[in-house]
């Protein structure tokens, strides 16, 4: 598909910025996620501490 203005640099900024937000939800996303993954990892390894006691 080509732009009829070359020049209209409108539409690029705007395709950049919602490229940009895509990117920072999934990284915050993922943050979120390896976050609550590592919360239960450490609840895991605190209750099989107690279970060895």
């Amino acid at each position: 598909m080509s732009n009829p203005n070359p020049n209209d640099t409108k539409i690029e900024q705007e395709r950049a910025d919602s490229a940009t937000a895509a990117l920072k939800g999934q990284t915050e996303n993922n943050h979120t996620e390896d976050s609550e993954a590592a919360a239960e990892r450490i609840a895991n390894n605190l209750k099989n501490a107690k279970e060895d006691k």
